[in-house]
């Protein structure tokens, strides 16, 4: 298969693309992409998502999980706040030190399909990493995280770029019900707090401020979605990437240290996550196109990453190249808090796969992926860990 990506918007040229079908800009160029999402004249804001759910399921108002998402989505001193408690939890320092026991986590998996003849590097790989980091960061047990990622599953339509009316009323049953599971675990929490990520984010005090119990129900979900969909499947990018491309990767087994570096690229090629969204708050000129205000933009990071007025020969895979650096976590005020951690998950999963099963080969050439404009997903990756005899 290629590495084709799902275009949402197929005919865009040029830095700025006016999308007259859906009445959309679409950004591919990389400086102007840096305005956009550095700007405070562009807003990260998914109330239309959220309030279509509102009115298709002639609700008066919307579940409070989904009232909360609705903050971390806007801009602000309540986007700030809720931020500024979580990233804490999450600087490189704190990461780092985490290392011993992602490996730890990562080992056993590996340890799971070592021996098989063949094994989907999706299901049996990286979505067991990323639930057990999870679960052990929360202290939910792997069978809680397990129920928690299957009602993230859904809530991640609120994330897609053209979701469906069945998949906004979907995500709404589901935040309803994941509401119903978590917040007792929460209450329980608060309590008698233990040494987690949960019981941290109930207790932390700054300047005297305290998250509600809804507060920090909103940031498990979110980073429930944002820790173990995009994480994983960027994982699986990695590797198809690196077995499409041996000499880079016997590079890589020949010098492990590169593999930091060999991230960096990958998360500017193969990040799972295709748009960015944002709208304009007031009257804009981007790239010479005058944009007024309520505009909605798209910023195309696959575009943006491979823009030739950045990068040299951009679609060559290359650890060491001389203008490294991608927008892959975006920039500014919402730049992805826990890029440390997805960093270091990748790494080390890399690291160890490749070194316990140097032999790694696909075990099949007919893949697909997931039918999503937002998110760059495989449907899996079966892969036999010793050559074919």
């Amino acid at each position: 298969m290629t590495d084709e990506r799902i275009r949402a918007f197929p005919n865009a040229t040029g830095p700025v693309y006016f999308d007259e079908e859906t009445n959309v800009y679409v950004v591919s160029s990389h400086e102007a992409a840096k305005k956009v999402l550095q700007d405070s004249g562009f807003s990260s804001d998914r109330a239309d998502n959220l309030d279509l759910v509102a009115r298709l399921g002639n609700m008066d108002e919307l579940p409070s999980l989904v009232s909360a998402m609705l903050a971390l989505f806007t801009d602000g001193p309540t986007h700030d706040r809720l931020r500024y408690h979580v990233a804490r939890r999450f600087t490189p320092k704190r990461v780092a030190a985490m290392r011993p026991r992602v490996g730890a986590i990562i080992d056993a998996a590996l340890d799971g399909v070592d021996g098989l003849d063949e094994f989907d590097v999706i299901a049996d790989l990286a979505y067991p990493i990323t639930v057990g980091i999870i679960s052990e960061m929360l202290d939910i047990g792997v069978d809680g995280a397990a129920v928690v990622l299957g009602f993230a599953s859904r809530i991640v339509a609120f994330m897609e770029l053209r979701p469906t009316d069945r998949q906004l009323l979907d995500a709404s049953e589901a935040a309803r019900n994941c509401s119903l599971f978590l917040l007792p675990i929460l209450t329980e929490r608060r309590e008698s707090p233990g040494d987690d990520l949960l019981s941290a984010l109930l207790t932390m005090e700054i300047d005297g401020d305290r998250l509600l119990v809804e507060e920090v129900l909103t940031m498990v979900v979110l980073l429930m979605i944002a820790g173990h969909e995009a994480p994983a499947h960027f994982i699986a990018n990695g590797v198809m990437a690196l077995l499409a491309n041996p000499p880079e990767r016997r590079r890589l087994q020949e010098n492990p240290y590169l593999y930091g570096a060999a991230v960096e690229e990958l998360l500017r090629l193969h990040h799972p996550v295709n748009y960015l969204s944002r709208t304009a708050t007031k009257d804009q000129v981007l790239a010479g196109h005058h944009l007024p205000a309520g505009s909605q933009v798209v910023v195309d990071l696959a575009a943006v990453n491979r823009d030739p007025a950045r990068y040299q020969d951009p679609e060559r895979f290359d650890m060491l190249r001389s203008d490294p650096g991608h927008l892959s976590f975006g920039t500014g005020v919402h730049y992805c808090v826990g890029r440390a951690l997805g960093r270091l998950e990748a790494e080390e999963t890399l690291r160890r796969l490749f070194g316990r099963f140097p032999d790694l080969t696909l075990a099949d050439t007919d893949l697909t992926r997931r039918a999503s404009a937002t998110f760059h997903a495989l449907d899996r990756l079966p892969v036999n860990p010793k050559p074919l005899a």
